[in-house]
């Protein structure tokens, strides 16, 4: 059986069966959020030499993040190029709910299951955060609520 091409634009069909749970639900959170995300390819490429040093930073830090995966939730190879140019977008900070590191949204792509309006990757259209840590599509539609996956 031959391998499917997992970086495919959001929203292209899969077949799941040859997929592993976990990029079975990122491919899940990227079919729902087709409607509201750029179209394209979610990883920022980077010359060799960048890629080296941004493995050893992952190695260095402690990053929890593949950079063998064929699908990510998170550019963290622009988030690396963005915070080593000094883009203010290329933050992190301790989440409040879960009190654990968090990558800003910035950086999110549409495989993320609370991806957002601030990220890069995303249309206007797009879901927001309010002030209850909730992701809201602009009718009020609760769509992702931070605080009530911590309590699970």
């Amino acid at each position: 059986m031959p391998k499917q091409n997992l970086l495919a634009p959001v929203g292209t069909p899969l077949n799941n069966a040859l997929m592993d749970p976990y990029t079975s639900s990122l491919m899940q959170a990227g079919a729902q959020h087709a409607g509201y995300s750029m179209p394209g390819f979610y990883n920022t490429p980077l010359h060799p030499v960048e890629e080296q040093a941004f493995r050893t930073w992952l190695q260095k830090n402690k990053v929890p993040f593949d950079p063998d995966a064929p699908i990510s939730d998170y550019d963290m190879r622009g988030f690396w190029k963005g915070m080593m140019s000094g883009n203010p977008n290329a933050v992190t900070g301790m989440n409040p709910n879960d009190k654990q590191l968090h990558f800003g949204d910035y950086y999110k792509t549409p495989y993320h299951k609370s991806f957002s309006a601030e990220s890069k990757y995303a249309k206007q259209n797009a879901p927001r955060w309010n002030e209850r840590d909730q992701l809201i599509m602009p009718d009020g539609t609760v769509v992702f609520d931070e605080r009530a996956q911590v309590r699970k």
